[in-house]
Formats: structure tokens, C-alpha cells, sequence
């Protein structure tokens, strides 16, 4: 730590270094870390303006929230393997497989429901560790791995199904999902759960900064001593078990499963996870900015559909919230960086 004694506390150099050393965040730094959250608060009072007859109601507002466990789960599930700077393009196709072999076993094989919906979570392991595999053992592109990988599995589980939709999941769990509290059902507040305790894991545990670091510079991690390799592997499997959590919440609600309509997910899902990456703590991928990022395009969706949009504005709120979400996530990164500088 660098000493000024009361002999030079007076010169240029010592004058810059206090200064640099009590210069505040200011606002700049609350605009990047919090800029999306002022958006959603304006987001919402302009659809209120627009639309008060029905945006800002109770029924509105419990079903959107109620609508996104699902995606909410599958947001998330990207975080463990965005952290250590890794993609995964096949949770889409994971929480298929896992929705599917979990439906299949029970509503047409008869198998408990709660062994069913094991091995589909069983089974979303097994892709996390072969993803794993490829793209940390053997050293393969994680995005094209993955690419890969999401595709085989659709296609499995159309297979899997004989391209029937399937129902009569045990209510069993949709007891338990579908429960109220407030008019929001139950899988809204487990899949926020999730997102407070992942928020946990990352900011406060040697795995999550560990992890948080890897993301930041892995060979600067390899040398610091860091199992790199280890932390990448339990995160991509940790990535697909989430995703077929997802699949096992998506089953639990609806009671069955059309194998091929959750594809559709998977760009919400990387834009609300990239989106996330630019609110709290930019640059880097979280759960509490993925969790907002999910809810401030709900909300956006919500507003534009109550306005008579058509449907094809989903794909292009989504769309561009994604290039918006990377730019803004990069300027932060290059703002920061000019700010810790010397």
C-alpha cells in the first residue's frame, strides 16, 4: 500500500493519487450496473399509459409472472457456463430430452413420477458431462459442440415419443407447481429461489468466485492455480441439470409435452442470460441480473401484445435485446477497465 508522508503530501504525484484514490463510481457506474432496471421502471409506466385498462391489473400482472418459471429456470441455467466464459446452445434440447424421457416414463410407462423425473434430470447429466467432455477434455469449441448436441437431442426426443404429444403426467407435481400464493403460482417463486441462491453460490462461496474468475481470464486462473478444468466440467453439468429442470417445471405445469415446441425457448433464454450480464455487475454473466433480464422482456412482450402487436414482435424484441445486451455489456467491461487503469 502506497505511504504519503506530510513531506510530499502536497506535490503533484501524491495530489493525483488521492485523487484517483477518492474518486467515487459516481453515476456513470450506476447508469451501467442499474441502467436496465430505470428502463424497466419506464418501460412499465409507458404501457401503463398506454394500455391502463389492462397492463397494470392483478390478472395481468399474476399471469405474466406465473408464465415465466419455465423460461426463468432456463435462463438460469446458463449461468454456470457463461460464467467460466463457455456457451451452451443445447439447454434447449437437454430440457426436451429430460421433459420428455420424464413424460414418456410416466404417462405412458406407468413408472413413478418421481423416478421418472430422475432419470430425466439423470439424463441432462449425462449430456452436461458429454458436452463436457468435448469441449474441456478435448478441447472442441463449446458453441459448436453444443450446437451439435441440441439438435440430436430434439431429434432423440421426437424419436423418443413417436412424434406424439404426450399427457397424463401424475397431477402429483402439478399439485405442487400450480399451487398459489398471491395468485402466482408456485414454480415463479421456486425458480426465483433458485435464482437468489444461485446469486448466493457466485458472490459469497470459493466455487463461485472461482468460477467468476475463470470466466475473467482462464489461463490467468491455470497459473493461479485454480482447477479450471474441474470448475468448467461441474459447470456445463450443471448448466444441463438446470436446463433439464426446466423441462421437468414445463411438464409439471402443463400436465404433458409436445417434444418440439420448446426450441422456441432458447433464444429468450440467451437474451434474458446476456441481458442479465449487463445489469448489476456488467460483463459478467449473473443470476440476479438474469432474473431481472426475464422479467423486463415479460413485461416488454406483455405490454406490446396488449397493444395489438403480432406475434412476430416476440422474436424481435428477443433479437434485439441481445445485440443490445452484448453491447452494453462490452462498453461496460472497456469502461471499467479505463476506470481501474493507472
Amino acid at each position: 500500500m502506497q505511504t504519503i508522508t506530510q513531506a510530499d503530501a502536497g506535490t503533484p504525484e501524491t495530489v493525483g493519487v488521492r485523487s484517483r484514490a477518492s474518486r467515487s463510481p459516481g453515476w456513470r457506474s450506476l447508469t451501467y450496473r442499474y441502467g436496465i432496471v430505470g428502463v424497466w421502471v419506464l418501460e412499465i409506466a409507458v404501457f401503463a399509459v398506454l394500455v391502463p385498462d389492462t397492463f397494470l391489473t392483478a390478472a395481468n400482472i399474476t399471469s405474466l409472472l406465473s408464465s415465466q418459471a419455465a423460461l426463468l429456470v432456463l435462463a438460469l441455467a446458463l449461468v454456470p457456463t457463461l460464467t467460466t466464459g463457455e456457451i451452451d446452445l443445447s439447454i434447449a434440447g437437454t430440457m426436451t430430452v429430460s421433459a420428455t424421457i420424464a413424460a414418456q416414463l410416466n404417462a405412458v410407462d406407468g413408472v413413478n413420477l418421481w423416478l421418472s423425473i430422475l432419470a430425466g434430470l439423470c439424463a441432462a447429466a449425462v449430456v452436461g458431462l458429454v458436452n463436457a467432455l468435448l469441449a474441456v477434455r478435448v478441447g472442441v469449441e463449446s458453441i459448436i459442440v453444443t450446437l451439435g448436441m441440441g439438435t440430436l437431442l430434439i431429434g432423440l426426443s421426437v424419436w423418443f415419443s413417436n412424434s406424439l404429444t404426450i399427457s397424463g403426467v401424475s397431477p402429483e407435481i402439478s399439485a405442487v407447481l400450480n399451487s398459489q400464493l398471491l395468485r402466482v403460482n408456485t414454480a415463479f417463486y421456486l425458480a426465483l429461489a433458485l435464482g437468489i441462491g444461485m446469486w448466493f453460490v457466485y458472490r459469497h462461496t470459493v466455487f463461485g468466485r472461482a468460477a467468476v474468475f475463470i470466466g475473467k481470464s482462464a489461463e490467468v486462473a491455470r497459473l493461479s492455480g485454480l482447477p479450471v478444468t474441474r470448475i468448467k466440467v461441474l459447470s456445463f453439468v450443471a448448466t444441463s441439470l438446470l436446463a433439464g429442470l426446466a423441462g421437468v417445471i414445463v411438464i409439471g405445469i402443463a400436465g404433458g409435452l409436445q417434444p418440439t415446441s420448446l426450441q422456441s425457448l432458447l433464444l429468450p433464454a440467451f437474451a434474458a442470460a446476456f441481458l442479465g450480464s449487463a445489469i448489476i455487475d456488467p460483463g459478467t454473466s449473473n443470476p440476479l441480473g438474469t432474473v431481472i433480464a426475464v422479467l423486463f422482456l415479460a413485461t416488454g412482450i406483455s405490454g406490446l401484445v396488449l397493444l395489438g402487436m403480432d406475434t412476430w414482435i416476440r422474436d424481435v424484441f428477443y433479437g434485439a435485446a441481445v445485440v443490445v445486451a452484448v453491447t452494453v455489456s462490452r462498453l461496460a467491461m472497456v469502461a471499467s477497465r479505463k476506470a481501474a487503469a493507472p
